[in-house]
């Protein structure tokens, strides 16, 4: 079927996204406040406490939570 129709599998690392461009972008974006981030965050926990976030992510009691690393 994919030689009939002159169809092609192709993979895609990072998808349509240039690294090396579009990530510096949206760190401008961020810094700048065009970029929201820090919004879509429901919980922040310390990185000792990861395995209760993986937990509790399984258990679909929390979906965007981050884990910090405090020095």
């Amino acid at each position: 079927m994919l030689v009939g129709y002159q169809k092609r599998i192709q993979g895609a690392l990072f998808g349509m996204c240039s690294p090396s461009g579009d990530i510096l972008r949206q760190v401008a974006m961020y810094r700048s406040g065009l970029l929201k981030l820090d919004e879509l965050i429901t919980q922040r926990c310390a990185l000792d406490r990861v395995n209760d976030a993986v937990d509790d992510l399984l258990g679909g009691r929390n979906i965007r939570r981050v884990i910090v690393h405090e020095h």
